[in-house]
């Protein structure tokens, strides 16, 4: 072990290797994130002339020494020993003036044998959103981009860079760009017109690139309508594939609300539904056509109100806010007509106490496997992650999202979320279960999934600067084919740690991690004991 970060050294001095990441950075996409973000940062210049003063940044830098005696995550008799030396820079931006605002994270992953490999190798994290204003209440530009890496195939799961095989992984990238423009008519009309422009890319030969054109306008009656209030609302979405079928989703709507009585208003609503992608017969749950819906709310409290509606689109919601620490939102819809068509509901639970808060929440909707990529990208790091205690960006892998194949997939999500705060203790707890439904394309077949889990997280403070951790998890996957083939996977995964703060901008980390995954596939098999030395240094 003491010798490893020598080797590090030497493979750097290597020209082939340093050649080897040239080329990594460019294929990485780095080079064209960063001249969006110049211009977006050019744009923050000239927007404000007092950019200097509010700008706020902080490098870091982070070396782990990590073994592991399963490197390439094998079945038993076929495992192999290493340890993997990681050394990643890292710079987080933030700048905000007015409303105006900039966030960057970035991370730069240089390691040495992982995956047991005993060569170099380089991965990019990054995570960037700014919103800048360029006229006050009239117009701003948002944007967005992401760098991370995640699963091929969730048949072969790896939770980070350093075991399994770097060919199950791949790197996604995306950016997207949203001017929006406020529309003010006076105290006639309010609203907004806003276009989202949005690229996806990974180097996964099952998931096609893509650019997606977005077109929302929501349009709002002003103050002069009092006994009546209408609203508007379009939207249109296209993904252009580089290879596979291009996907649309269109709805549009006009809504007409009047009261009667200071507890009891009326409404009527109508629209129509334009959705284009391949769904299989008698699995996808979509319609397209035009839709109405009639109906009122009764608000008879404070405390509570209750809205339904009937028609070809009909539903039923009660709200309830008993306290100002409990609020209840609910909706059952049965649909006709649009995505997710038959009888659905959504629900959203928040209760907080002095010591402790829950979240339920339970939704359906329609989305891409693109679309799912991209929003993993963009939270990279575990919300209850101990690392983030040491203020580091450690590197996660989603091991709950789908297999990155090309394909339209409706999900029925449920999510419960709790954390307890004691005098030293932290505890935080996480439930969840995902169905999903995938729709056929050209390179596929019709499937379904289901996904569930719970992970929680012990941190106690037991000395000023020291404090330790437990966070065990389990997740099961359950997949069914078309082809009426079927797998199971159950993964296992308990970790313990100690944290200790050196200094103000020194901390070091120890921790030890067991990982046990079961499946029907017999290559899936795998045990994994790994210790991991950490030590941040912060600028």
């Amino acid at each position: 072990m003491s010798n490893t970060p020598v080797r590090f050294v030497n493979s750097w001095r290597n020209q082939t290797i340093r050649d080897n990441l040239q080329r990594q950075w460019i294929k990485s996409g780095v080079f064209r994130l960063l001249y969006w973000g110049g211009i977006q940062v050019l744009v923050f210049l000239y927007s404000d002339q007092s950019w200097a003063k509010n700008w706020h940044v902080v490098p870091s830098l982070q070396w782990q020494e990590i073994y592991s005696d399963n490197i390439n995550l094998a079945a038993s008799g076929k495992a192999k020993n290493g340890f993997v030396t990681q050394l990643s820079p890292a710079a987080n931006i933030i700048w905000q003036v007015g409303k105006s605002s900039l966030n960057l994270r970035y991370n730069m992953q240089n390691l040495y044998n992982a995956h047991g490999d005993g060569d170099y190798s380089l991965a990019h994290q990054l995570q960037f959103s700014a919103h800048n204003v360029l006229l006050k209440n009239r117009f701003f530009v948002d944007s967005r981009a992401s760098i991370g890496q995640q699963n091929i195939s969730n048949t072969r799961l790896i939770a980070d860079n350093i075991s399994g095989n770097k060919d199950d992984t791949t790197t996604m990238r995306s950016f997207g760009v949203s001017p929006t423009w406020l529309v003010h008519l006076g105290n006639y009309v309010n609203g907004s017109v806003r276009v989202n422009a949005d690229t996806f890319s990974s180097g996964a030969t099952t998931l096609s690139n893509s650019e997606t054109v977005a077109e929302m306008i929501q349009l709002n009656s002003g103050s002069q309508f009092k006994r009546l209030q209408w609203s508007a609302g379009f939207n249109n979405s296209k993904a252009y594939r580089t290879d596979g079928e291009d996907v649309a989703f269109q709805s549009s709507s006009v809504s007409v609300r009047t009261h009667i009585h200071k507890k009891f208003s009326l409404f009527a609503t109508v629209g129509h539904s334009a959705n284009a992608f391949n769904a299989a017969a008698n699995v996808g749950r979509h319609n397209n056509g035009f839709f109405y819906t009639l109906g009122g709310r009764w608000s008879p409290s404070r405390y509570y109100w209750l809205e339904a509606g009937a028609g070809n689109n009909s539903y039923a919601t009660v709200n309830i806010m008993p306290m100002k620490r409990l609020s209840w939102l609910t909706t059952v819809k049965c649909n006709a007509i649009g995505l997710n068509t038959g009888t659905t509901w959504q629900t959203a639970l928040n209760y907080r106490t002095r010591n402790a808060s829950w979240t339920l929440t339970h939704d359906n909707d329609t989305t891409t496997v693109q679309d799912i990529f991209t929003t993993q990208n963009a939270a990279l790091v575990k919300v209850n992650s101990p690392a983030i205690q040491l203020g580091a960006m450690p590197v996660n892998i989603s091991i709950s999202s789908p297999s990155a194949i090309d394909g339209v997939v409706e999900r029925a999500s449920w999510n419960l979320s709790a954390v307890f705060f004691t005098g030293k203790s932290t505890v935080s707890v996480h439930g969840f279960n995902q169905d999903r439904t995938f729709q056929a394309s050209k390179n596929n077949a019709p499937s379904t999934e289901r996904v569930r889990g719970v992970n929680a997280t012990w941190q106690w403070q037991f000395a000023r600067k020291t404090s330790a951790y437990l966070s065990p998890e389990w997740q099961q996957i359950d997949r069914y084919s078309a082809k009426n083939t079927s797998s199971h996977d159950n993964r296992y995964d308990f970790a313990i740690g100690l944290n200790q703060a050196i200094t103000q901008r020194v901390s070091a980390q120890l921790e030890f991690r067991h990982v046990t995954q079961t499946s029907d596939l017999l290559s899936n098999d795998y045990q994994e004991n790994r210790a991991t030395a950490n030590l941040f240094m912060r600028f």
